[in-house]
């Protein structure tokens, strides 16, 4: 299958959970809550570029927006999650259209990868007065790093995202706009060789 056939398939929302149900481990999604998102009873939460929104299976009694440029992936979150949430079809340069106020937990989930320089330089402005005082920005990616595992390597080269960085170019653009507190690589988060980044920032001042 051509890379270009394999990321139109993953565009189709049962896909791309199939794909992410084999490939994430059993503690993906907890690491991600418990050590970084960190949530509380009643806080608000926005998912840029949220998916099929699967991390609100973790996120109890949050007030959650999760916005998507797929129509696909926010139908499927609407018709398991609409309860929980609000979805809203639309592209990470459109955050400025929908009134949206200011939020205590900003994620972003395999998002910036995606983004070329100019977009997520955007993007990171954007948000730079979306977050309360004491909230906290999180982001999740996938990264290069010197001495890479091969296969995980191999697999960044040929992700859908063709803006892959390493732990320092990403943080250039987070803290044009952020202050970061916590940047960890991780191994362990794929049952294949894989290499994250995981970030946690507050407001600036």
């Amino acid at each position: 299958m051509s890379f270009l056939m394999k990321d139109k398939f993953l565009e189709i929302s049962s896909v791309y959970a199939k794909l992410m149900g084999f490939l994430l481990g059993a503690n993906t999604y907890s690491t991600l809550v418990n050590e970084y998102i960190q949530p509380m009873p009643g806080i608000s939460v926005l998912d840029v570029g949220c998916g099929p929104a699967e991390i609100l299976e973790l996120l109890q009694d949050v007030n959650y927006i999760g916005l998507d440029h797929n129509p696909n992936y926010i139908a499927t979150a609407t018709k398991k999650y609409g309860a929980k949430g609000t979805f809203i079809c639309a592209g990470v340069d459109q955050l400025n259209d929908f009134g949206l106020k200011t939020f205590d937990r900003i994620i972003i989930l395999g998002v910036m990868h995606h983004l070329d320089d100019a977009q997520l330089a955007k993007l990171m402005m954007s948000l730079k007065d979306r977050l309360n005082q004491g909230g906290t920005l999180i982001t999740f990616d996938v990264a290069y790093e010197d001495k890479q595992n091969l296969i995980a390597k191999l697999l960044a080269k040929n992700d859908r995202g063709k803006f892959v960085r390493t732990k320092e170019q990403y943080l250039k653009f987070i803290q044009v706009s952020f202050k970061n507190e916590q940047a960890d690589i991780r191994h362990d988060l794929l049952r294949v060789p894989y290499t994250h980044l995981l970030t946690r920032s507050i407001a600036q001042g």
